[in-house]
């Protein structure tokens, strides 16, 4: 039908037999199910059956609307062979290349795929510090070494404390038991001294009875007596003078054993309020925690600067390799950069022509049968003008319309 478009015809897709694509390209290119463009292609276009009158025109514009979208297709996958046409094209000036430029291509490359290499060794990274962590240890970093050793310290001088809170806990609990035994022998002092005025009073009272009933002298059981009252209350005034001295010494001691505790323990609560306030602040457990913290901290600082290092060394051989290429007529510069392997490498680059021409060979049979699915509608629209020649002028409008909208 010659009032169809038919100034769109096939360009020749036989023309160049070169280069490369982008690998998402390929993927996308190669996964085309090539299965399901067979079965498509072994697929007959069916015939309208006959048709009223009132039909006519949904029938012509169907099959226009149905030739549009084959014409669509048709430009879409031409548009793709000549992307392919032009990277397998590019695959062949590179292979031309040769001399000082060649070698150097080839240095360039290989600096990339080593870069890109660590650069993923650097993204695999098993450190375990959080970005919080991070964040927290940020603003302190220059003093972080010296707040460790003071946690260090700290917890050290923690540890003293402890222990010189269990040391005068013992201390006051044993002067708080010689305490109890200076009590406990002024308490027996009272007793006896109460045993011997009682002891005493009864043997006065018994010489008197034994001098006014036998007419005996006692003045020696006095005598006795007295001495024995005399010494006893010394005795018992010396030792409850000891027991005195001895309660008050005991006494200062417990004072100063007090106020040795109430000082230990404003050290002690001051010191928790510190370590606590600096776990807190640095978001750690303890001395031990944080310098593992500190030691993933400076790891992951140095794997940043290293990363940083290698970003600029691969753009800059990116920058390189692109200009090289350019400077050799490559179309597509840039998609070597993350393809630099295939430079270096016959068989990457022969599995990326593989695929490319994999790719080629499913568009070529792709429009093949879009242009054969195309020809078998126009022949259905001339039918169809043709069996109802009275309303050729109508329909023909309807097919110039959409002819019109396919330009």
């Amino acid at each position: 039908m010659a009032f169809w478009n038919r100034k769109k015809k096939a360009k020749d897709l036989d023309s160049a037999d070169s280069v490369s694509v982008e690998i998402q390209q390929d993927s996308n290119i190669s996964g085309k199910s090539l299965d399901i463009i067979e079965e498509i292609a072994d697929t007959k276009q069916e015939k309208f059956s006959s048709v009223d009158r009132k039909d006519q025109k949904r029938l012509v514009r169907e099959c226009c609307e149905s030739a549009m979208e084959n014409d669509r297709q048709i430009a879409e996958a031409k548009k793709e062979y000549e992307k392919i046409t032009s990277h397998l094209s590019d695959i062949q000036k590179i292979d031309r290349i040769s001399g000082s430029d060649r070698k150097e291509m080839v240095d360039i490359c290989k600096n990339i795929v080593n870069l890109i290499n660590e650069r993923n060794r650097y993204k695999n990274r098993t450190l375990t510090i959080t970005e919080a962590q991070m964040r927290r240890f940020e603003p302190y970093e220059e003093e972080l070494v010296d707040e460790i050793k003071k946690m260090y310290s700290a917890e050290t001088y923690q540890k003293a404390i402890e222990s010189d809170i269990s040391n005068l806990k013992k201390e006051k609990e044993l002067l708080y038991n010689e305490q109890r035994e200076i009590l406990g022998r002024q308490n027996s002092l009272k007793s006896m001294a109460k045993v011997l005025s009682v002891l005493i009073v009864s043997l006065f009272v018994l010489f008197i009875v034994i001098y006014y009933a036998l007419e005996t002298d006692m003045t020696l059981p006095y005598l006795g007596t007295v001495l024995l009252a005399a010494v006893s209350a010394t005795v018992i005034f010396l030792e409850a003078n000891k027991n005195k001295r001895d309660m008050l010494l005991n006494d200062r001691k417990v004072n100063k054993a007090v106020g040795l505790m109430n000082r230990v323990k404003i050290k002690y609560v001051n010191n928790v309020n510190m370590l606590s306030y600096n776990c807190e602040k640095y978001s750690v457990k303890n001395a031990k925690d944080f310098e593992e913290k500190w030691n993933e901290y400076c790891k992951m600082k140095e794997y940043e600067r290293r990363f940083r290092e290698n970003t600029e060394k691969l753009d800059f051989n990116s920058e390189c390799l692109v200009s090289l290429l350019h400077e050799n007529g490559i179309a597509d510069s840039d998609i070597w950069t993350r393809q630099a392997l295939a430079i270096i490498d016959e068989r990457e680059m022969v599995e990326i022509r593989h695929v490319l021409n994999q790719g080629r060979q499913r568009l070529r049979e792709s429009i093949e049968y879009n242009e054969k699915i195309k020809a078998g509608t126009v022949q259905q629209i001339d039918e169809l003008i043709t069996k109802y020649p009275d309303m050729q002028d109508e329909l023909l409008g309807i097919v110039k319309e959409y002819s019109a909208l396919s330009v």
